[in-house]
C-alpha cells in the first residue's frame, strides 16, 4: 500500500478541488494519502513512496508556494518518486499554439526535478465580464467554463499508483 503526498498551489480553488478528487481516488485505491496546500517550509517526505504536485498556473507561471515548496525541499524531492500535474485554461484553448505551450507547464512546475510522470489539466474559466471574455476568446482562445475532466483526472491518479508499485 503506497503512502502519498499531493501538494497543491490554487489561486481560485479549481486546483485544490482537483488534488481533492485525487486523494478520493487514491484512498480507494487503498493508498495512505496525504493531502496538503504548498508552503514554503521544510516537510518530513521520507515517509512517502510517490510526490504529487499540483500547480495553478497563472501568467504562464506556476503557484509561488508550490515554486518555494520545490526549492526548500529539493533535495528530498531528488531521493523521491514524483509526478506532478498543471491547471490552467490554455489547455482547452482553441489556438493550437497556445494548447501546446500549456503542455510545457509540468516542466515548469518541476524545475529539474526528475518526474516519473506529467499532466495537465483543464480548470475552470471564471466570467470576466464582457471584455475580459471577449479577449480571452481571442487571445487565449478561451471561453468561459468548467474544464475538469474528472475522468481523465481519477486515470492519471490511478495510473500513478501502478508506476509506483
Amino acid at each position: 500500500m503506497p503512502s502519498v503526498l499531493i501538494v497543491y498551489g490554487s489561486y481560485a480553488g479549481s486546483t485544490a478541488e482537483i488534488a481533492t478528487k485525487m486523494k478520493i481516488t487514491l484512498d480507494n485505491l487503498n493508498c495512505k494519502t496525504v493531502l496538503m496546500p504548498a508552503s514554503a517550509t521544510q516537510t518530513d517526505l521520507t515517509k512517502y513512496d510517490l510526490i504529487v504536485i499540483g500547480s495553478a498556473i497563472h501568467g504562464d507561471r506556476p503557484h509561488e508556494n508550490v515554486v518555494k515548496f520545490i526549492e526548500v525541499n529539493r533535495s528530498a524531492l531528488s531521493k523521491k518518486k514524483v509526478a506532478v500535474f498543471a491547471v490552467c485554461s490554455t489547455i482547452t484553448s482553441t489556438n493550437a499554439k497556445r494548447k501546446v505551450h500549456a503542455l510545457t507547464y509540468p516542466d515548469k512546475i518541476a524545475n529539474g526535478l526528475n518526474l516519473i510522470d506529467k499532466a495537465v489539466f483543464g480548470g475552470i474559466v471564471g466570467q470576466a465580464g464582457w471584455f475580459g471574455n471577449f479577449m480571452g476568446k481571442m487571445i487565449l482562445g478561451v471561453t468561459p467554463g468548467d474544464y475538469r475532466n474528472w475522468d481523465e483526472i481519477r486515470t492519471w491518479a490511478t495510473a500513478l499508483v501502478k508506476i509506483v508499485n
